[in-house]
């Protein structure tokens, strides 16, 4: 998969899981904020693991 594919689906899913983590706040759900920021950490974290993954399978 191309990093530029990579890391256009990495920031719709983190632009989602943020709208989410918003509308969760705004509501007063303080469990859902806190596992949706989780959430958006993981999701930047395996996206920097597959373009680093890509980077070394290119050497």
């Amino acid at each position: 998969m191309p990093i530029a594919l990579l890391l256009i689906i990495g920031a719709l899913l983190s632009a989602f899981l943020f709208y989410s983590m918003m509308k969760s706040a705004e509501s007063g759900s303080l469990i859902m904020v806190i596992l949706l920021a989780i959430a958006i950490s993981i999701v930047a974290l395996v996206i920097g693991q597959a373009i680093k993954f890509q980077q070394f399978k290119k050497l």
